[in-house]
Protein backbone atom coordinates (compact mmCIF):
# COMPACT_ATOMS: atom_id res chain seq x y z
CA UNK A 1 0.00 0.00 0.00
CA UNK A 2 3.16 2.19 0.59
CA UNK A 3 3.83 1.96 -2.94
CA UNK A 4 0.57 2.47 -4.32
CA UNK A 5 -0.05 6.11 -2.10
CA UNK A 6 3.73 6.69 -3.49
CA UNK A 7 2.82 6.76 -7.45
CA UNK A 8 -0.64 8.45 -6.88
CA UNK A 9 1.42 11.53 -4.96
CA UNK A 10 4.03 11.47 -7.50
CA UNK A 11 1.50 12.12 -10.34
CA UNK A 12 -0.83 14.15 -8.56
CA UNK A 13 2.78 16.16 -8.23
CA UNK A 14 3.53 16.15 -11.87
CA UNK A 15 -0.35 17.18 -12.60
CA UNK A 16 -0.44 19.89 -10.74
CA UNK A 17 3.29 21.03 -12.02
CA UNK A 18 2.11 20.81 -15.50
CA UNK A 19 -1.35 22.89 -14.29
CA UNK A 20 1.43 25.66 -12.82
CA UNK A 21 3.69 25.38 -15.92
CA UNK A 22 0.99 25.93 -18.33
CA UNK A 23 -0.96 29.11 -16.38
CA UNK A 24 2.68 30.72 -16.31
CA UNK A 25 3.11 30.33 -20.24
CA UNK A 26 -0.22 31.43 -20.85
CA UNK A 27 0.08 34.85 -18.53
CA UNK A 28 3.59 35.50 -19.97
CA UNK A 29 1.84 35.34 -23.83
CA UNK A 30 -0.80 37.96 -22.36
CA UNK A 31 2.08 40.14 -20.90
CA UNK A 32 3.52 40.31 -24.25
CA UNK A 33 0.47 41.72 -25.97
CA UNK A 34 0.70 45.76 -25.86
CA UNK A 35 -2.30 47.93 -27.15
CA UNK A 36 -1.82 50.43 -29.00
CA UNK A 37 -1.95 53.63 -26.61
CA UNK A 38 -0.66 57.66 -27.50
CA UNK A 39 2.65 56.85 -26.92
CA UNK A 40 2.79 53.87 -29.24
CA UNK A 41 1.33 55.86 -32.04
CA UNK A 42 3.69 58.80 -31.12
CA UNK A 43 6.35 56.48 -31.33
CA UNK A 44 5.37 55.46 -34.70
CA UNK A 45 5.01 59.23 -35.88
CA UNK A 46 8.05 59.67 -34.45
CA UNK A 47 9.98 56.95 -36.21
CA UNK A 48 8.69 57.68 -39.88
CA UNK A 49 9.47 61.38 -39.67
CA UNK A 50 12.55 60.89 -37.96
CA UNK A 51 12.58 62.99 -35.14
CA UNK A 52 11.51 64.17 -31.56
CA UNK A 53 7.97 65.33 -30.29
CA UNK A 54 8.33 68.18 -27.55
CA UNK A 55 7.28 66.83 -24.03
CA UNK A 56 6.09 70.54 -23.40
CA UNK A 57 2.78 70.75 -26.10
CA UNK A 58 -0.48 69.53 -25.61
CA UNK A 59 -0.38 66.10 -28.02
CA UNK A 60 -4.09 64.90 -29.69
CA UNK A 61 -3.65 61.59 -31.19
CA UNK A 62 -5.80 61.75 -34.16
CA UNK A 63 -7.73 58.74 -34.94
CA UNK A 64 -9.26 57.73 -39.03
CA UNK A 65 -12.72 58.44 -38.78
CA UNK A 66 -15.08 55.52 -40.16
CA UNK A 67 -13.83 53.97 -43.79
CA UNK A 68 -11.03 55.91 -44.19
CA UNK A 69 -7.18 55.40 -43.02
CA UNK A 70 -4.16 57.02 -41.32
CA UNK A 71 -2.66 58.37 -38.20
CA UNK A 72 -1.29 61.12 -36.62
CA UNK A 73 -0.46 63.55 -33.52
CA UNK A 74 -1.61 67.03 -33.54
CA UNK A 75 0.43 69.01 -30.63
CA UNK A 76 -0.25 72.82 -29.77
CA UNK A 77 1.00 75.47 -27.46
CA UNK A 78 0.42 78.91 -26.71
CA UNK A 79 3.75 80.90 -25.20
CA UNK A 80 5.21 84.27 -25.03
CA UNK A 81 1.98 85.31 -27.30
CA UNK A 82 2.37 82.96 -30.56
CA UNK A 83 0.02 80.16 -30.42
CA UNK A 84 2.02 77.13 -32.42
CA UNK A 85 0.06 74.30 -34.15
CA UNK A 86 1.38 71.01 -35.67
CA UNK A 87 -0.14 67.88 -37.53
CA UNK A 88 2.88 64.81 -38.25
CA UNK A 89 0.10 62.49 -40.07
CA UNK A 90 0.74 59.09 -41.77
CA UNK A 91 -1.66 59.39 -44.60
CA UNK A 92 -1.63 57.91 -47.79
CA UNK A 93 -0.83 59.88 -51.39
CA UNK A 94 -3.60 62.69 -52.47
CA UNK A 95 -4.56 62.06 -55.68
CA UNK A 96 -4.16 64.67 -58.44
CA UNK A 97 -5.70 67.78 -57.89
CA UNK A 98 -6.65 67.51 -54.52
CA UNK A 99 -4.96 67.73 -50.83
CA UNK A 100 -5.32 67.55 -46.87
CA UNK A 101 -6.09 70.05 -45.01
CA UNK A 102 -5.56 70.99 -40.83
CA UNK A 103 -9.13 72.83 -39.46
CA UNK A 104 -9.15 73.37 -35.11
CA UNK A 105 -12.95 73.44 -34.52
CA UNK A 106 -14.78 74.90 -31.01
CA UNK A 107 -17.58 74.11 -29.94
CA UNK A 108 -20.40 72.49 -31.83
CA UNK A 109 -21.56 73.13 -35.31
CA UNK A 110 -24.68 75.62 -35.52
CA UNK A 111 -24.19 76.33 -31.79
CA UNK A 112 -23.47 80.06 -30.63
CA UNK A 113 -19.59 80.28 -30.04
CA UNK A 114 -18.96 77.53 -32.79
CA UNK A 115 -15.83 78.30 -34.46
CA UNK A 116 -13.54 76.89 -37.86
CA UNK A 117 -10.35 77.63 -38.21
CA UNK A 118 -8.46 76.39 -41.15
CA UNK A 119 -4.65 76.26 -40.34
CA UNK A 120 -3.26 75.73 -43.72
CA UNK A 121 -2.51 72.81 -46.30
CA UNK A 122 -0.15 69.53 -45.34
CA UNK A 123 2.44 69.16 -47.39
CA UNK A 124 4.56 65.96 -47.95
CA UNK A 125 7.76 65.92 -46.71
CA UNK A 126 9.73 63.26 -44.68
CA UNK A 127 8.16 60.51 -45.72
CA UNK A 128 4.64 61.46 -44.28
CA UNK A 129 2.35 65.17 -44.15
CA UNK A 130 3.06 67.35 -41.97
CA UNK A 131 1.30 71.29 -41.15
CA UNK A 132 2.71 74.03 -39.18
CA UNK A 133 0.41 76.68 -38.11
CA UNK A 134 1.02 79.99 -36.37
CA UNK A 135 -0.49 82.81 -34.79
CA UNK A 136 -0.48 85.64 -32.68
CA UNK A 137 -3.88 84.49 -31.25
CA UNK A 138 -4.52 82.09 -28.42
CA UNK A 139 -6.42 79.29 -30.23
CA UNK A 140 -6.34 76.71 -27.47
CA UNK A 141 -10.03 76.96 -26.81
CA UNK A 142 -10.43 75.12 -29.81
CA UNK A 143 -10.19 71.60 -28.87
CA UNK A 144 -11.03 69.66 -31.41
CA UNK A 145 -8.24 68.81 -34.53
CA UNK A 146 -9.60 67.59 -37.69
CA UNK A 147 -7.21 66.72 -41.08
CA UNK A 148 -9.92 66.30 -43.83
CA UNK A 149 -9.45 65.89 -47.67
CA UNK A 150 -10.46 68.69 -50.24
CA UNK A 151 -10.83 69.23 -53.72
CA UNK A 152 -12.05 72.73 -53.30
CA UNK A 153 -10.90 75.87 -51.75
CA UNK A 154 -14.06 76.89 -50.09
CA UNK A 155 -13.01 77.55 -46.17
CA UNK A 156 -15.45 74.43 -45.42
CA UNK A 157 -14.79 70.59 -44.00
CA UNK A 158 -15.48 68.64 -47.27
CA UNK A 159 -14.29 64.89 -46.16
CA UNK A 160 -12.97 63.99 -42.94
CA UNK A 161 -10.29 62.02 -42.79
CA UNK A 162 -9.03 62.35 -39.15
CA UNK A 163 -10.18 63.51 -36.05
CA UNK A 164 -8.88 63.90 -32.65
CA UNK A 165 -9.32 66.43 -29.20
CA UNK A 166 -6.64 67.86 -27.13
Amino acid sequence: MKRRDIVIGLLVLVLLGGVLYWRQRNRVSEEMKVPETLSSIEEQIEDKFNLQIPEDVDKAEMKAVEGKSGTAIATRKFENGKFTHEVLADLPEAEAGAYYEGWLVKGEEGKEGHSLISTGRLSLAKGGWMLSFVSTKDYSDHEKVIVSFEKKADKTIEEPILEGTF
